[in-house]
């Protein structure tokens, strides 16, 4: 008669395990080995898996839950935003020149100083507000304490900060970039400040969501260098994992030294953040589109290339877009900012032909709807009348308004949807005020995609980068400047937020099989949080910690 053992467990955590599975199951303890979960159940049952070397440990009025899958993380960029010296705290123009002072006594004359923006991170909302002279320094204040330096306060990008955007410059760096009373940008939505006879004062404005004033205007300051983005990554992977961050899916696309680099830390062992990625091209036809899918792009076709930790697959491709800010990105190409993509200019006709021509060569397409669902369905669908796009997972992200008539469509097609709560509910909810109830109820429709059966996940957009504030904007749905509720027929429960920001994002990827629930078999992905997400009400929520989180049964953040 065979004998069967009982596998040995690696670790062994006690605590509220919420698996997530079909069938919401919850546990007192769940048996980790091999890089995945072997069991779940009663601290009886699961302590029958101990072995002499199975670390047990204890995490008692603590939940444990699936690790947080990222669907719209921008991880890169949050890693970046730690490279320059920063600026928070400045609460007058005094402050930020002894900054600059401090800095210029550290580097000899002639060096670079370039600092991260006015106002406070994350998002420098309202940065002059938050200055006592409600104002940016100007080139002649800035000299007064660096005058042999170069400087330059950088801008955010307008998707982590909000536009207008500030920024100022001294007079050497000026002089190096070539700036004087008569230059003139070329891309729109960026001013330069002249004082009362017509020179730059050092101060320029941005008004564009995608940062172009330093690819248009100043070639001279220093870019982000190959090892920072390397070392942008690594701090970014640290501030992700101690959010409970496991995995994330960049599907707007990234661009060739991102791609990179991500590659590089997974072949040197550093990568410990789970990472699906997307190629965003820099084509600049259609005609040169259809060579890169060709002879370029084959390894990315399908479910792409990578492993279990790394991954490409599939092309982002832009509906809509301004071809003067695509011209200069490409002009500066491997430069690509803040934002770590490619932006692309497509007219409705391009984007069409650029996604026939995806169809054809098998690459799954990634797109931003944003409030264009409505055009872009009718597009899909005659494309998916001559290929599966459903079934090859075509996905479409950053819807924000919708109707009832196309998000069926979207369901007929089969493809899947990725939402981004916080922007559209929380940072810039107030452009959607003036909808009718029944309009905000769709607005970022998480709760009528789920219910009709789309396969729909969220992600933070690094606004901010905490999924447990994502999950709050989905369960409050409460705008930033008012508190406004964003139509409450869409909030959804606990439950259904926790799975779009856990197991659902596997979907995307072609993992709901391996990776999602803590059930048998799957990764063992997991957060320890400091308390439950599923009873946590409203605010609630915000107060929750993540104490350790744990990938492939390794502990990344808060255990050793």
């Amino acid at each position: 008669m065979a004998v069967t053992f009982a596998p040995v467990a690696d670790h062994i955590l006690f605590g509220n395990v919420v698996t997530l599975d079909a069938q919401g199951t919850t546990a007192e303890a769940i048996a980790l080995g091999g890089g995945k979960v072997l069991a779940t159940g009663t601290r009886e049952q699961v302590l029958r898996m101990r072995g002499s070397q199975t670390d047990v440990r204890d995490f008692a009025g603590s939940a444990i839950i699936p690790g947080f899958n990222d669907t719209h993380a921008h991880m890169d960029g949050v890693g970046i935003k730690t490279i320059r010296p920063s600026l928070a705290g400045a609460k007058s123009i005094r402050d930020i020149l002894d900054r600059i002072a401090a800095l210029a006594a550290q580097v000899p004359a002639g060096t670079w100083i370039v600092t991260m923006p006015v106002g406070e991170p994350p998002y420098y909302f309202d940065a002059l507000a938050g200055l006592a002279d409600k104002r940016m320094p100007t080139r002649q204040e800035l000299d007064s304490v660096a005058p042999d330096h170069p400087v330059f306060l950088s801008s955010p990008n307008g998707f982590w900060g909000q536009p207008p955007c500030h920024s100022a410059m001294n007079t050497l760096g000026l002089k190096r970039n070539g700036i004087d009373r008569h230059s003139k940008p070329q891309a729109n939505g960026i001013e330069i400040v002249r004082d009362a006879a017509g020179e730059p004062n050092g101060n320029f404005i941005e008004h564009n969501y995608v940062n172009m004033l330093e690819r248009d205007l100043l070639p001279a300051v220093p870019r982000f260098s190959y090892e920072q983005r390397r070392e942008g990554l690594r701090r970014a992977m640290h501030a992700y994992h101690a959010k409970g961050t496991t995995s994330i899916y960049e599907g707007h696309g990234n661009a060739p030294e991102i791609l990179s680099a991500c590659r590089d830390l997974h072949e040197h062992g550093e990568l410990t953040m789970r990472m699906s990625l997307v190629v965003s091209p820099a084509w600049g036809s259609v005609a040169e589109a259809e060579r890169v899918m060709r002879d370029w792009l084959p390894l990315v076709r399908g479910r792409g290339v990578g492993d279990a930790m790394f991954r490409v697959s599939g092309v982002f491709i832009a509906y809509g877009g301004d071809p003067c800010v695509t011209h200069i990105v490409q002009r500066n190409i491997p430069d690509v900012g803040w934002s770590g993509l490619i932006p692309q200019a497509n007219t409705p006709e391009e984007f069409e032909q650029l996604c026939l021509l995806a169809a054809c060569h098998d690459l799954r397409v990634h797109t931003v709807v944003s409030d264009k669902l409505h055009e872009i369905v009718p597009i899909m669908e005659r494309i998916a009348a001559q290929y599966p796009i459903g079934a090859r997972r075509w996905v479409l992200e950053h819807i924000s308004v919708a109707t009832s008539a196309d998000l069926q469509r979207v369901k007929q097609l089969g493809v899947a949807v990725t939402l981004i709560p916080p922007h559209y509910l929380w940072k810039v909810g107030h452009r959607f005020l003036n909808l009718t109830p029944e309009q905000l109820d769709l607005l970022s429709p998480a709760r009528a995609l789920s219910e009709i059966g789309v396969p729909v996940a969220a992600g933070t957009d690094a606004v901010p980068y905490d999924p447990l504030f994502c999950m709050w904007a989905m369960t409050t749905r409460r705008e930033r400047t008012t508190g406004r509720v964003m139509g409450a027929g869409g909030i959804v429960s606990n439950e259904a937020a926790l799975r779009l920001l856990t197991t659902c994002g596997a979907w995307l990827t072609f993992e709901e099989q391996v990776k999602g629930p803590l059930a048998s078999g799957c990764y063992a992905d997991l957060a320890v949080l400091s308390g439950n997400p599923l009873t946590a009400g409203g605010d609630d929520l915000l107060a929750l910690r993540c104490q350790a989180t744990m990938v492939g049964g390794r502990w990344v953040y808060g255990e050793s």
